[in-house]
């Protein structure tokens, strides 16, 4: 056993150990770091610049949180949009901002159900403007919230440090660099690396959805150019919807019981939408295009005369279903759910033709059309 009588510890039988600090030129070290830190920084900036990236806002659960405060602020009036991807992607807001005059509140989210945000928006705002809900069957109609549940949570429990965090994330860096996007973070980067080699009994993850759009501050969001132009990386899309539609349906409870689950589902939607209209506001249901592998699976899985038509008959709102209008199906989708950043203008302006066409038989005009 060792000991020391020279430890400032009588308690500790070992000495400290001391190091000296090397002499150097600190201000070049310093100089050098900071030199490997840009070079290194621009390269992996000038990497994804190469593909394609340009700078855009985060879509976040914070820029989510800033954008469901303008109906606060903007005293329950406008126009709120509440949905999955495709509500998001598919209505371009300048377009609707310089049609009618209002600018939309964005509040659909991708991945995501719309039925809480919906209940959100008739049981804890004042909200009396136009409430426009997307239907993505498989995501209106699901169990599940899905993708985004974390959005409410945010917008509920925030900080002011939260909010001074997005401030800064979306005025600083976010305007600066391409790199600063989920999709080429180093992690997820990594992930999609293929580290094993296929082989019999190996089952393979499920395919990441990769990169489809960009954002603005004010959360309008349109499909990436590169879906559309680069067959390639179309083809990775169009190849992770089909690994999702071809996964097994999920457990089903016996019917007596999904029939309870099915008409509480529609007695809740009954009493937003009655809520909203109670406060002197609308509320319009939208079913957007979808093509390809895509709609044939919506309509096998959600047969419209058993979804679309009994969500209308029940909550007794208007809607819009795209397989109506010549003019809502004139548009293309890359990946067979998404409208291209293109043909969301004329998708818009014929959207809104249509509502007013829609509330206008039932008697009804609403200022958020321009009317």
């Amino acid at each position: 056993m060792h000991s020391s009588t020279s430890s400032s510890d009588p308690g500790h039988p070992y000495p400290p150990l001391l190091r000296a600090v090397p002499a150097g030129r600190w201000s070049v070290t310093v100089a050098a770091a900071f030199v490997i830190f840009a070079v290194a920084l621009g390269a992996w900036e000038g990497y994804w610049r190469s593909q394609w990236m340009t700078p855009s806002t985060r879509n976040s659960d914070g820029l989510w949180a800033l954008t469901r405060d303008r109906i606060d602020d903007e005293g329950g009036r406008g126009v709120a949009l509440v949905g999955s991807s495709r509500i998001l992607f598919d209505i371009n807001l300048e377009t609707w901002r310089e049609v009618t005059g209002v600018l939309p509140i964005q509040l659909a989210l991708e991945g995501t159900g719309p039925r809480p945000f919906l209940k959100h928006v008739a049981d804890e705002t004042g909200f009396s403007g136009l409430t426009i809900v997307g239907v993505m069957e498989p995501l209106f109609f699901g169990p599940d919230i899905g993708l985004r549940a974390a959005a409410l949570q945010r917008y509920r429990e925030r900080s002011p440090a939260d909010n001074w965090s997005q401030q800064l994330s979306m005025r600083v860096v976010e305007p600066v660099f391409a790199f600063y996007d989920p999709d080429t973070a180093l992690f997820a980067t990594l992930r999609r690396q293929p580290i094993w080699p296929e082989r019999a009994g190996l089952i393979p993850p499920l395919p990441e959805v990769r990169k489809l759009s960009n954002t603005r501050r004010n959360r309008h969001t349109e499909m990436w150019d590169r879906v559309e132009l680069d067959p390639d990386y179309r083809e990775v899309a169009r190849r992770t919807w089909r690994t999702f539609l071809a996964l097994p349906p999920p457990p089903m409870p016996p019917p007596h019981v999904m029939e309870q689950i099915t008409n509480a589902m529609y007695d809740d939607l009954t009493a937003q939408v009655a809520a909203i209209r109670a406060r002197g506001g609308e509320v319009v249901f939208v079913r957007p295009p979808s093509s390809g592998p895509f709609l044939e699976f919506e309509q096998k899985v959600f047969p419209r005369s058993q979804f679309w038509d009994v969500l209308l008959q029940r909550t007794g709102a208007a809607g819009i279903h795209f397989e109506d209008h010549a003019d809502l199906r004139d548009v293309e989708l890359p990946e067979w759910s998404h409208i291209r950043a293109g043909d969301t203008p004329k998708f818009t302006r014929a959207l809104i033709n249509h509502m007013r066409d829609a509330l206008a038989a039932r008697g009804t005009t609403r200022p958020e059309l321009g009317q």
